[in-house]
């Protein structure tokens, strides 16, 4: 099924700036989803999650803050990093150090996000929106400008 969505600026900040998918639709977007979610249930949990984001806007994105996820093709990460434990997975894409894309995340229960079908969602989204996002740079159609993205931030994807 096809959705439209648009990349929406979060937090604009100095070393680094947030954003997250809003898709067409709905009332909030992936990382405000994912807030809501989990904000009563798992209150360390996101405390440390948003605590984490606070130290990357402050110091930058450096790979060490994250958890490669996806394929090596593509810019997927999650939070938290390894050196940190939380019941909780946050999905992302890092575009060269300076743009965060928050995705949404779940409650993570098994060894690998592929065997989750709720957390390989998450995952799987982000590579689509990543696959866009990358053939919009190439054609100049998106320009990332220091910590900012210009351009057509809202397209569709297949979202199944």
């Amino acid at each position: 099924m096809e959705r439209n969505l648009l990349i929406e600026l979060l937090e604009d900040g100095d070393k680094v700036s947030l954003y997250s998918p809003h898709f067409e639709g709905e009332e909030y977007s992936e990382f405000e989803k994912f807030l809501l979610t989990f904000k009563d249930t798992y209150p360390d949990d996101v405390r440390q999650l948003v605590y984490r984001l606070d130290i990357i806007k402050r110091d930058g994105a450096a790979d060490r803050h994250f958890r490669y996820e996806g394929t090596r093709r593509d810019r997927v990460m999650a939070l938290p990093s390894h050196l940190e434990t939380t019941s909780l997975r946050l999905y992302l894409l890092n575009i060269q150090a300076k743009i965060l894309i928050l995705g949404n995340g779940r409650l993570k229960t098994t060894a690998t996000y592929e065997e989750d079908d709720n957390l390989h969602k998450c995952v799987k989204t982000l590579q689509k929106i990543d696959i866009e996002i990358k053939e919009r740079e190439r054609k100049k159609m998106i320009v990332v400008t220091g910590t900012e993205l210009f351009g057509e931030l809202s397209f569709s994807i297949d979202d199944e």
